[in-house]
């Protein structure tokens, strides 16, 4: 049933009813005077536009509505029985968009060499007895329009054809603010060539004062995020901004920009009932009217890059004169005018060009920007010449070693792999032929070799052999280097001469090490089963976040004390599976725990569970002398040899196993941000044995995770989401989560805006752990994380991603 209550829903098309007619009146009468005097007056109008088509009867409805009129105080305008064709477009210039206009609705739509879209779009517009006229602006097809229309049988004398000639290149702000100019109407529905209006359109998108109604690939179905660009407008509101901004004369961002100038004249935006409107598909080469080529080069595949096309404009909108009503627009004169349309071309000149240097930035920083999304924050420090030369290389070929090499003077990337070799100290640098014979293994293999170390290179650099060698300080972040020991790198020279490996790979140059490379590639007996070096033992607990973090930590202690490090992973409730399961490691790992005998056996111990008896979370480790370590721990252990960044170092030394690469492989990357969403937990999960309270965290524990789970509901970070969103900060997003409906929840709202890891499994299983460890590493992909408050997994995310990421949590940062 219609209504007039102020949260009115009014449906126009449904007043040419006679119940609909009659029921709008009577509520318009007695509801009236809460309206503003504006919203009243669009109201009457809109039933006096609703028409039987017997003269009689519509006579007596306008009487009834001047008569309602009367009483509210308002006037009526007039109205025909049936309403008069605009009028025609004089010849000489083309007038600026007047914020005047008659009652009624113009559909405003442009054409370059699409007619198909357009002809089945054109159906369902002739549909709707609301629209008063119906501008089509064909800006220079090869066939012309009109005669497409003609050929067709179309005739209808709502439509006009605003034919433009001598454009050689699709440009929408001009294309539709010619539209804009000419349309007679006080209210404008702009709509693209492949927009399709259902029936019921006007009854269900009510345009009060105030308001414009646009869409919103926020809201709309996966497979419709380009109805975006479809917006509802008075006329006098789309005037006051000037239209489209005329800076832009490539795709992307126009609709953005002029919604956030409407915002910003205190409009509000409603979004369109996502059910009346649907956009045909067609391919992003018909969309942006630009032939992309293949791409080769990394600055290629960014440049055909529909995203990257629509930065640079948000780049060229931030920097230029803020548009609206002021600026003039591009001149265009009409050479012929009639009821069917009108023939026009630019008369020449353009009022605002946007200068090559401005252009130029544009991309620059565009490409900058997109380049930091895949290889890191530190891309920015290039220079114009250093981003160039990166660029020349497909982005599956480059990695943030890449980057670093640039910004330590290197003239061009790498042109073959890179074997990056550490030292432990400045003092290596002496044994030249050590390193003289990893230059020539590395040569051999196919590989660039690259020093690197925790110390500055010294003043004198080099020695003679190796001055051109790269060196990199150690404390940067080189991304994910496959490992490789000296062993290998002597045993696989000969079988692999001249074959370059296909990933970047490092090499620990330890004593071992630096004495095989010294000997000439013969090979030292093989050691012992037993280490002659004391071990520290880290018995990883809990969940998998958990167990890393306390892993890292330890290897961290194990190697500044000189210590073998030894995994124990013993499969439980918390992560059934094997370490062997998750990672390629060639460490030692063991699957049982030895805890209770780990005294006994002349380990100094140590347990941080303290759920259990005798435990001391966060005990100093204790690494004088030469005892072996056993410690028991879900968290990082209580050592100054332990730090952030040296733990996250080993971790993302791990080389996962070939099915969580595959798995990260086939995920759309970069995106702006990514969340993770870790809902499961608190007294409705105690039926999982890894969330039961009772033997895995004290009651206070326990209580906290209830209650940080509750702030990590997925509306939080859809609110947060949201505000991203409207900054133009989150247009691609990748989310993990625990539970299947957050991933159907961000599904419905985001779209295909939406990456995921979709998954049947959300136990603890070997399967889903590998996921989860997928997971993490996508979650570290992206420049920004939101991450789960109380949450080991969200603090893996970090610990394992390559890029310095800005961090936000739940609960507490939104």
């Amino acid at each position: 049933m219609t209504s007039f209550s102020n949260t009115l829903t009014f449906d126009p098309a449904a007043a040419s009813t006679a119940s609909a007619f009659w029921e709008g009146v009577q509520t318009l009468a007695s509801t009236g005077k809460t309206l503003s005097p504006q919203e009243a007056r669009d109201r009457l109008e809109q039933l006096a536009a609703s028409r039987t088509g017997d003269s009689t009867l519509d006579a007596a409805r306008l009487e009834i509505l001047r008569f309602t009129a009367r009483r509210l105080g308002l006037e009526l305008p007039v109205h025909a029985a049936v309403p008069p064709p605009p009028p025609v477009l004089q010849t000489g210039s083309l007038p600026d968009i007047s914020a005047d206009g008659e009652p009624g609705v113009s559909l405003v739509t442009c054409c370059m060499n699409r007619e198909t879209n357009l002809l089945r779009a054109l159906d369902s517009w002739l549909a709707c007895p609301e629209l008063r006229e119906i501008i089509i602006v064909d800006w220079s097809s090869d066939q012309p329009v009109d005669a497409a229309l003609k050929q067709q049988g179309i005739e209808d004398p709502r439509i006009r054809v605003l034919r433009v000639e001598g454009e050689t290149r699709w440009i929408l702000s001009y294309a539709f603010n010619i539209g804009f100019r000419a349309a007679a109407c006080s209210r404008i529905l702009k709509a693209d060539a492949d927009i399709v209006l259902e029936p019921g359109f006007f009854q269900k998108n009510q345009l009060c004062t105030g308001r414009f109604i646009a869409g919103n690939w926020r809201t709309a179905a996966t497979d419709q995020p380009h109805v975006n660009g479809f917006f509802y407008v008075h006329k006098s509101d789309l005037a006051k901004v000037g239209g489209f901004n005329e800076f832009i004369t490539t795709y992307g961002w126009d609709d953005d920009d002029i919604y956030a100038r409407l915002n910003e004249t205190g409009l509000t935006r409603q979004d369109v009932d996502s059910t009346t409107i649907h956009h045909l598909e067609h391919s992003d080469e018909e969309r942006t009217g630009e032939r992309g080529p293949a791409a080769n080069t990394a600055l290629e595949e960014l440049r055909v890059n529909t995203l990257f096309k629509t930065r640079r404009n948000r780049f060229i909108a931030n920097v230029m004169p803020y548009w609206d009503a002021r600026r003039h627009l591009l001149p265009f004169k009409i050479s012929q005018s009639g009821s069917r349309g009108a023939v026009m071309a630019r008369t020449g000149w353009v009022p605002n060009p946007v200068p090559e240097t401005i252009q130029e930035d544009a991309a620059h920083y565009t490409a900058l920007e997109m380049t930091s999304w895949r290889l890191g924050q530190r891309a920015f420090g290039l220079t114009r010449a250093q981003l160039s030369a990166l660029l020349q290389k497909p982005f599956a070929a480059l990695g943030r070693l890449d980057v670093e090499l640039l910004l330590h003077g290197a003239a061009v990337p790498l042109d073959r792999p890179a074997l990056v070799a550490r030292l432990q100290s400045s003092g290596q640098l002496q044994q030249s032929t050590a390193l003289i014979q990893l230059a020539t293994r590395a040569r051999a293999r196919g590989q660039s070799l690259v020093l690197s170390g925790p110390f500055l290179l010294p003043e004198n650099g080099l020695p003679a052999p190796l001055a051109d060698t790269p060196f990199l300080p150690d404390w940067l972040d080189l991304g994910t280097l496959a490992p490789l020991s000296a062993a290998e790198l002597m045993d696989s020279a000969a079988d692999s001469a001249g074959t370059a490996a296909a990933d970047h790979m490092k090499l620990e140059l330890d004593a071992a090490a630096i004495d095989l490379l010294s000997g000439g590639g013969i090979r030292p007996a093989a050691p012992a089963v037993s280490s002659p070096r004391p071990r520290l033992f880290i018995d990883g607990q809990h969940g998998l976040g958990n167990r890393l973090r306390a892993i890292g930590s330890a290897a961290a202690i194990a190697e500044r004390s000189e210590r073998e490090l030894v995994i124990v992973w013993q499969p439980d409730a918390h992560c059934d599976c094997r370490f062997s399961d998750l990672f390629d490691y060639s460490g030692a790992v063991i699957e049982e725990g030895f805890a209770g005998e780990a005294t006994e056996q002349g380990c100094r111990f140590y347990n941080y569970m303290e759920i259990e008896a005798g435990a001391e979370k966060d005990a100093l480790i204790d690494t004088a002398g030469s005892a072996s370590l056993y410690a028991r721990a879900a968290y990082v252990l209580n050592s100054p040899l332990s730090d952030w960044n040296t733990e996250n170092s080993f971790l993302q030394s791990l080389r996962p196993v070939e099915a969580v690469q595959e798995m990260v492989a086939g995920v759309r990357r970069p995106n702006d941000v990514s969340a993770h969403v870790r809902m499961a937990g608190g007294k409705d999960y105690e039926h999982l044995a890894y969330e039961q309270s009772e033997g895995n965290w004290t009651e206070e524990g326990h209580q906290a995770i209830a209650h940080w789970r509750e702030k990590s509901h997925f509306n939080h970070f859809f609110k947060r989401l949201d505000m991203l969103t409207a900054e133009g900060c989150a247009e691609r997003i990748f989310v993990a989560a625990d539970l299947p409906e957050t991933y159907s929840e961000f599904k419905a709202l985001y779209g295909d805006r939406v990456a995921m890891l979709e998954r049947e499994v959300y136990d603890r299983s070997a399967e889903q752990l590998r996921y989860a460890l997928a997971d993490a590493l996508l979650l570290g992909s992206a420049p920004l994380l939101l991450g789960s408050s109380w949450s080991s997994f969200s603090e893996l995310a970090m610990r394992l991603s390559p890029q310095r990421m800005k961090i936000e949590m739940s609960g507490k940062d939104f």
